[in-house]
């Protein structure tokens, strides 16, 4: 293996002869750039001969080659670049360069920078006396590997990695390589975020190889093993890639060369049964999954379609399209996992089968596809989405009338009630809220419709009276409508939530109340509703949450126990601080009024942190692709926790403590207690005398409330539900 620090077995002679040849000569397959090559070279030869002549004790015996300059991290920093060109890694500018160190550690070389920070390291894992794996880094956490893991150094004279690795900052991906010619042939691990972009960019990019690395074989609709028809019609969207592709560019300006990826989005995955599908198992798809692109200033939709789980690879269902300039879509509801056959025994959204259905509901179900496929661009204005609500409304309402049973009956009438809900809101449709009323009104005799309506009904009309608030004439008239407003809403939903306990909008008017409470200051309340949501909502999402949040809102004056890996996979805890002042921050690159604080939490941290102040963040970003430059933008150098997300496609965890809101801020005693929550209005004041010992409840400052001091308390009558 690799020369070792002190005290482990080290080179023999021929091990270290071994070494040197294979960095001397075999090199050249590798992926050092040929302009650097024979200086390199000379400069490995040399460094090489002397660390395996030191390593093996005869130092002395070096002979006039091993003399030769050594050569300096620098010189191995500019001469080996990944195979792979989309790897985000660390190079430093020529001043930093000169401060970096190539050491010796246990069966690997290391570069480091300066401040020590490792980036690159080259290893040698089997024991071979050859390095085998090749390893580069992204502000202190390896993103990026080469391997040869077939043993072929000797017989080929060279290292030419067969599997390709990125992890941490860089992502999830694992390429293989069989003919190891530089390109990744497929995937042992493809999340589908990153097989969206990399179909995606292969696209622009004119290379189609990539794209069928992505894109479902035939081998992989093989193994799903699902009936004829299903199998054929997979098998046609992924055949004749070339002419798909250039009908995906047709017309279109979306994709080309210059376009930058940008983001993935898609709803939740979804997991279809196996005995639904005829399939030999369960089968997990993303259904309409989206991507946007930026061609300069401009974001353009592209439609990524129908996503399948093979294994641990996420493959393509179709070429992904891009989404026309006309603003008509041509997204398809559900790919071909998700669009039941339709015969004599499937039921119908009329509540009659295939051969009865009218020929009026045909037409309507047409019309309300249609309408979907030309559903408005997320970036269209908001008067388009009005519109393409109140389409949908109208078309819903029709089917209503042609339902034939109970079920589908009650279906339609959700989505028209959905469809008018959501136009009301926008503003933009002043017949929106009498719709509603009507609506309500003419299911008063069914409870389950009744409490969906209401429940919809008084979302829109909250939205309104905000609205009509914004009309006020004079700032004062406009504050004091929309107390009166928040005080109405309040009562709604408490209203709501005694009455319809068990809908399934409940937990969501609990969670509404809970929050909002909390937000205001009015703690008891809070309290009362996240007690309601924990103990009658549990299995929920908020009600997980509201578990949290009453630890959260506890915390004051008990030990903080908080610990967990850090951004750059270390274990950290709040304990680890003790004997410091300590600003624990929840906080989202996303989130404008983090941002917006960020200034004032860096003056404090820099005019405290030499008398001991520090501070403990706790990210809750979704995307960690841009987080290494939102970092760096902000000089933000003081340790993050992150809790990953429990499923995919949720949101980060927050360490149990139900976090509503970013950022969340709390002071923590030199003892390790909490003191409370803090906003930057105060935050200086309240560091500044916390190290000095006082103790921020015998202190009141101009900008300081005391928690529940607030009038008007819904709390007792709240904890009665209980």
């Amino acid at each position: 293996m690799l020369p070792q620090e002190a005290g482990g077995s080290l080179f023999t002679g021929n091990a270290a002869q071994t070494l040197m040849n294979f960095l001397v000569d075999g090199v050249s397959g590798m992926h050092i750039t040929t302009s650097r090559q024979s200086r390199v070279r000379a400069g490995f030869r040399a460094a090489v001969m002397i660390l395996a002549a030191t390593a093996c004790g005869f130092g002395s015996a070096l002979n006039a080659e091993a003399q030769a300059p050594k050569p300096t991290a620098e010189q191995l920093l500019k001469g080996y670049k990944p195979t792979q060109k989309d790897v985000e890694y660390d190079t430093p500018d020529a001043a930093e360069m000169a401060k970096c160190n190539l050491t010796l550690e246990q069966g690997s070389y290391v570069i480091t920078n300066g401040a020590g920070q490792v980036l690159r390291r080259f290893t040698d894992s089997n024991g071979d006396s050859v390095p085998d794996m090749f390893r580069y880094y992204h502000m202190g956490l390896e993103v990026y590997r080469e391997v040869d893991t077939n043993g072929d150094t000797k017989a080929k004279k060279n290292v030419r990695p067969d599997q390709y690795r990125w992890m941490n900052w860089g992502g999830t991906r694992w390429g293989l390589d069989e003919d190891e010619d530089g390109r990744i042939d497929g995937w042992k691990i493809l999340s589908a975020q990153e097989a969206a972009r990399i179909a995606v960019e292969a696209i622009t990019g004119g290379d189609l190889a990539r794209l069928n690395t992505v894109l479902l074989n035939e081998a992989d609709i093989r193994s799903l093993r699902l009936p004829a028809e299903m199998t054929k019609k997979l098998q046609d969207a992924v055949s004749d890639v070339p002419k798909k592709v250039q009908a995906s560019l047709a017309n279109s300006k979306v994709l080309n060369k210059t376009s930058v990826w940008v983001r993935f989005d898609a709803p939740l995955p979804g997991m279809i049964l196996g005995e639904d599908l005829g399939a030999a198992r369960d089968i997990t798809v993303y259904e309409n999954a989206m991507a946007t692109v930026q061609n300069g200033e401009k974001y353009e939709m592209i439609s990524i379609g129908e996503l399948i789980l093979i294994g641990d690879v996420w493959k393509l269902a179709q070429i992904p399209t891009p989404v026309d300039t006309t603003g008509k879509s041509v997204v398809s509801v559900g790919g071909v996992m998700m669009q039941p056959t339709l015969g004599e025994n499937i039921d119908r959204p009329d509540g009659g089968s295939a051969g009865e259905m009218s020929a009026d509901m045909q037409k309507l179900l047409a019309d309300l596809q249609k309408i979907d496929e030309a559903s408005p661009k997320p970036d269209a204005p908001a008067q388009a989405f009005a519109d393409y609500n109140v389409a949908r409304a109208n078309l819903s309402e029709k089917l209503v009338a042609l339902a034939k049973d109970d079920e589908s009956r009650q279906q339609w009438i959700q989505q028209f009630t959905d469809s008018l809900s959501t136009a009301t809101q926008s503003g933009l449709y002043p017949a929106g809220l009498p719709r509603l009323i009507a609506l309500q009104d003419a299911v008063k005799s069914n409870e389950t419709l009744l409490g969906y309506v209401l429940y919809r009904r008084m979302m829109a009309e909250y939205a309104v009276r905000l609205k009509d608030d914004d009309k006020a004439k004079t700032k004062a008239d406009g504050e004091k409508a929309r107390e009166l407003t928040q005080k109405w809403w309040f009562e709604q939903l408490e209203a709501f939530a005694r009455k319809w306990p068990k809908s399934e909008d409940a937990p969501d008017a609990v969670v509404q109340l809970a929050i909002s409470y909390e937000l205001m200051g009015r703690l008891d309340d809070a309290r009362a509703w996240y007690e309601q949501l924990a103990k009658n909502y549990s299995q929920t999402q908020g009600g997980v949450k509201a578990q949290g949040a009453l630890r959260r809102l506890t915390l004051t004056g008990n030990k903080l126990q908080l610990a967990g890996k850090t951004l750059y996979q270390k274990d950290l805890a709040a304990g680890q601080y003790d004997g410091k002042v300590l600003l624990v921050v929840f906080w989202a690159s996303y989130a404008q009024p983090f941002t917006a604080d960020l200034p004032a939490i860096q003056a404090a941290y820099t005019k405290f942190n030499k008398d001991g102040f520090e501070i403990l963040g706790v990210n809750m970003d979704s995307d960690l692709s841009g987080l290494p430059a939102y970092l760096k933008q902000h000089g933000i150098t003081w340790q993050s926790l992150r809790e990953g997300p429990k499923e995919d496609g949720m949101q980060p965890g927050d360490f149990g403590y139900g976090i509503v809101s970013v950022p969340t801020m709390f002071l923590v005693n030199k003892q390790g207690i909490v003191e409370g929550g803090i906003t930057t209005a105060n935050l200086d004041f309240a560091v500044d005398a916390l190290l000095k010992g006082k103790k921020l409840q015998s202190i009141q400052t101009p900008e300081t409330e005391s928690p529940g001091d607030t009038e008007n308390t819904t709390a007792e009558k709240t904890k009665a539900l209980n």
